[in-house]
């Protein structure tokens, strides 16, 4: 084990940074693109948990889930998918029409973890209709836009709404729900070790899923996300923890401003790591507690009114924190930064294309999707 974390250690950037570090003074955000529509939908709803990434240069959005013909408590079913989107951007940077690629997933997916590395956009895990997934495959677009997936060893168990991050040919994957519940496991995979197996690292120190994580500063952070329990009752974090590859440990840093899951984040720089939107919990808690209180009736009439008022609640969702964070390793404390001015956007990746902040489609309320495509211009003090 330390022999591994040594080589971890050897492919990772590794910095010290001083107070005076440039850090992100604001955001500009705005609408770059929309998800174009594809055959047989006259308006694109947009999917949660798309695989996402950067390949080649070009932006792909591909699978994710939604529910295009009702909402799920107005008898909607949801439908996993298989298109694949490519975007590409002109010389200034901008982010032109994206076109439906030919090709299609090789299987439908959605809630993957997806970290784009220099060899192509790998996702990993994600579920479909036969449940969790232990899936981890490569994607890779050429310039005439034809891609090609190559499949990398599998998770040790199928595992969705996880987390993953990668540093140098290191693989990082923590988290995540599987049919026996949410793993606080976390793993490691060299990508530059033909026939590499995926180690077993340090447990997380809760089991979790839904969370963001981000290397930083010689370390691996995993923040907020959330855990479902046995009483069907789930528990959502503020916690902030960093694994150091040094000590293979865990430690608790400053936690977040407040308890929220399935938000989406990435590292800026060398020191910090933004945090954007999430579900703070107080309709998704409310809505749990009345799925129990309604399968736990046995009186017809109270569980038709439980029923109602839980369409009542999900009908009327007021969508997700605008709020954006931004948290310094150097310093160890979270403040507040340009929030969106549209809305937020969960159960998406957020990733750095050509130095600007791009997130991409995403639910914007309960069983709500967007097709819109979010870039964020940095500014720097």
């Amino acid at each position: 084990m330390k022999r591994i974390l040594y080589s971890i250690l050897m492919v990772m950037t590794v910095n010290i940074v001083s107070a005076q570090e440039k850090s992100v003074s604001k955001v500009e955000w705005s609408v770059a693109a929309m998800l174009p529509p594809v055959a047989g939908l006259l308006v694109q709803p947009g999917v949660a948990g798309p695989v996402t990434g950067i390949s080649n240069g070009m932006l792909i959005v591909a699978g994710g889930a939604n529910f295009p013909d009702a909402l799920p408590w107005n008898g909607g079913i949801k439908k996993y998918k298989q298109d694949i989107y490519i975007f590409r951007q002109d010389e200034k940077g901008h982010v032109l029409p994206g076109n439906v690629s030919r090709q299609t997933l090789p299987q439908a997916v959605a809630y993957s973890a997806n970290v784009s590395m220099p060899d192509g956009l790998i996702y990993i895990g994600g579920e479909n209709n036969n449940g969790p997934a232990g899936n981890v495959i490569r994607l890779t677009c050429n310039n005439a836009g034809e891609i090609n997936f190559t499949p990398l060893p599998p998770l040790p168990l199928p595992l969705t709404n996880l987390s993953a991050a990668g540093s140098g040919h290191i693989l990082f994957v923590a988290g995540g729900e599987s049919v026996n519940g949410v793993s606080g496991r976390f793993f490691s995979l060299d990508l530059s070790t033909p026939g590499a197996a995926w180690q077993t690292l340090q447990d997380v120190p809760v089991a979790v899923s839904h969370a963001v994580m981000a290397i930083q500063d010689g370390g691996v952070y995993l923040i907020g996300g959330r855990r479902k329990n046995s009483n069907g009752i789930s528990d959502i974090f503020n916690t902030t923890y960093r694994y150091d590859l040094h000590t293979d440990k865990w430690a608790l840093k400053e936690p977040l401003p407040y308890a929220v899951s399935a938000g989406t984040g990435l590292a800026i720089g060398t020191h910090e790591i933004m945090f954007c939107s999430g579900d703070k919990g107080d309709v998704f808690s409310k809505g749990e507690e009345l799925n129990v209180a309604i399968s736990n009736t046995t009186d017809a009439l109270k569980k038709e009114t439980l029923t109602s008022e839980r369409k009542m609640l999900m009908n009327t969702h007021p969508g997700f924190t605008k709020e954006v964070l931004l948290y310094n390793t150097v310093s160890g404390r979270w403040k507040t930064i340009t929030p969106f001015p549209m809305e937020g956007p969960v159960t998406t990746t957020a990733l750095l294309w050509n130095g600007t902040v791009i997130i991409p489609s995403g639910e914007i309320k309960a069983g709500v999707r967007t097709p819109v495509i979010i870039s964020g211009k940095l500014f720097f003090n």
